[in-house]
């Protein structure tokens, strides 16, 4: 066996443009085929601090049954070897029924069948990122030259895992920062707040790859066309928890979850994550914004680097309908400037207009005062007959008539001031009916005055009341 040809593979495959996975399975076959280990698996370490049987090599028998549950650190040999990061190896005589792990009933009946195992910790200096575990059958023992090959392949596999998180910190990294950039935008633009929100929502869901994200602003706010915006579609049957959880949210200011919601996808129930965060300003509870994610995509609510991005989208919200608020103010100020802007110049036109009327009216009135008096005069003085009399009186009228046609223009532009004095109403209407019982056309008309001696004095323009 040429130790030396296989670390040189394996460095080959750890430093190659392969993926992650096919990386870790490809050193899982080389330990397998040239180290005569029917088994090769890999356990990697979750944020939860569970170990889980994620990668093995080609033809394992083990991986199956090793997948089902997950270890907590220190519990069973797997648990032990990373708690402790020191190497264990066991042969049939001494290895611990079910690997030492309660849960992995099913190792009963193939587990005897094994010669030896080694179970090594995938590390560096600083971190755990898993466990190596190496079964076979068909070998008696493990050499010291083998426990050294394992353990410098122990080595690079950690490294991998550890290139593996980064690759994943990154990507994490440039999605948040991407996210909070878009965020940025959307609150510093001029949209309306309902389309913001609107945004809001559809960001965060695609972000966290949630089945729907809705805020909900709380009613002492602000009054939009709504109070709730949602990206996606909230199922009838969890409008309840939904509702019950953002009041929990606002109740506490903190985030909250519940895991007992459920809705019917194709005939059978799907259980349902619903996590709450509030928005919270700085002397007031805005709202909250809640996610639903299907149970199993993603556990959020264990997930401290989801629940932190979702917890700054609330503050960003926050802060950013601060902003919203202030362009509102501002936009309605601008408003009223413009309306009294528009107010201004339309009075200066009437002002002007008034000023052109006033003089056109003055020259027109002249000649019409000449006309009219010359030709009263003319009618006194001169002897006409009945036709020409009439004419007379024809101008007559036409001349009074345009002389009142000009008189209500004028009163029309000219902006006339009011007079405001206090008046007694039951004499005003006196002076009113004697100037219309006055005229012939009430001669017949009996007029019944009915007041009240109590009325207290108005404050008015008489003149402009008749």
């Amino acid at each position: 066996m040429n130790f030396a040809n296989i670390l040189d593979k394996v460095i080959e495959i750890s430093h190659s443009n392969l993926e992650i996975a096919s990386r870790i399975n490809a050193i899982l076959n080389i330990i397998s085929g040239d180290l005569r280990f029917e088994e090769a698996l890999v356990y990697t370490l979750d944020k939860d601090k569970r170990l889980s049987c994620r990668f093995m090599n080609r033809s394992s028998q083990l991986f199956d049954l090793l997948n089902d549950y997950r270890c907590h650190i220190g519990e069973g040999v797997v648990g032990a070897v990373a708690q402790k990061r020191s190497p264990q190896f066991f042969s049939v005589k001494d290895v611990p029924p079910r690997l030492g792990c309660l849960f992995y009933s099913q190792l009963d009946e193939v587990l005897p069948r094994y010669k030896v195992f080694a179970f090594l910790p995938l590390a560096d200096d600083s971190f755990l990122y898993g466990v190596l575990l190496a079964g076979a059958w068909s070998r008696e023992g493990i050499s010291a030259d083998e426990k050294v090959v394992l353990s410098i392949l122990s080595r690079e596999l950690g490294g991998i895992l550890r290139t593996y998180d980064l690759l994943l910190s990154s990507k994490k990294r440039i999605t948040e920062l991407a996210t909070l950039s878009e965020l940025g935008r959307i609150l510093t633009s001029t949209m309306e707040p309902h389309v913001i929100l609107e945004n809001i929502a559809l960001i965060t869901a695609k972000t966290l790859n949630a089945w729907f994200a809705t805020i909900k602003l709380d009613f002492a706010f602000i009054k939009f066309n709504g109070q709730r915006f949602t990206s996606g579609i909230i199922a009838s049957s969890i409008e309840g928890p939904v509702l019950d959880l953002e009041n929990e949210a606002l109740r506490l200011g903190q985030p909250v979850f519940r895991t007992d919601a459920q809705i019917e996808e194709g005939g059978s129930a799907t259980p349902l994550l619903l996590f709450a965060v509030p928005i919270a300003a700085k002397d007031r509870t805005l709202g909250t914004i809640t996610l639903c994610l299907k149970q199993g995509q993603k556990d959020i609510a264990d997930d401290q680097e989801d629940r932190y991005l979702l917890t700054m989208i609330a503050n960003y919200i926050a802060s950013g309908l601060d902003n919203v608020l202030l362009n509102i103010k501002l936009r309605d100020v601008l408003r009223e400037l413009g309306d009294a802007q528009r107010r201004v110049i339309e009075n200066e036109k009437m002002r002007s207009l008034g000023e052109m009327t006033a003089s056109i009216a003055h020259e027109i009135k002249n000649p019409l005062v000449v006309i009219g008096g010359f030709t009263k005069r003319l009618a006194k003085t001169a002897r006409l007959d009945d036709n020409e009399g009439r004419y007379v009186d024809i101008i007559t009228k036409e001349v009074a008539r345009l002389e009142t046609i000009l008189n209500e223009v004028l009163n029309y532009v000219k902006e006339v001031p009011l007079l405001f004095e206090l008046c007694n109403i039951n004499h005003l209407l006196d002076e009113l009916v004697y100037l219309l019982a006055s005229d012939k056309s009430w001669a017949r008309i009996k007029i019944i005055k009915k007041y009240d001696p109590r009325l207290p004095f108005a404050l008015c323009d008489v003149q402009q009341i008749k």
